[in-house]
């Protein structure tokens, strides 16, 4: 599984991705979120993103992509809870992150199936 990390998300989740055995690609700064979309498809990589432009092109323009986790605000100090219910939600969900629209947050987890 491998996923394209957003220049938005905090390193710190896009480590613990890495770390639980999963082949990251991290966004160069700056990058056209329409050339991230085309890259993570080419790589077969799930997008994890904070940006909600991709909610944008994917659930309502139905662009094409190879999944999208959409992770909501969330303090500083709740990073380590957030790791925590993402990498679970991942491992939960393996067999169809690929075809899916994740909204995330502490007390969110909604998984919408991709056409």
């Amino acid at each position: 599984m491998k996923f394209w990390i957003d220049e938005n998300i905090p390193r710190q989740l896009g480590k613990a991705i890495r770390q639980a055995g999963y082949e990251t690609r991290i966004a160069p700064r700056g990058t056209d979120d329409l050339i991230i979309l085309k890259s993570a498809i080419e790589a077969n990589a799930v997008i994890v993103t904070r940006d909600k432009d991709f909610e944008q092109y994917v659930l309502r323009e139905g662009r094409s992509c190879s999944g999208i986790i959409w992770l909501l605000p969330t303090s500083k100090s709740e990073r380590k809870e957030l790791i925590k219910i993402l990498l679970q939600v991942i491992k939960d969900n393996e067999a169809v992150l690929t075809k899916s629209f994740i909204t995330l947050s502490l007390d969110t987890v909604d998984i919408k199936r991709l056409k």
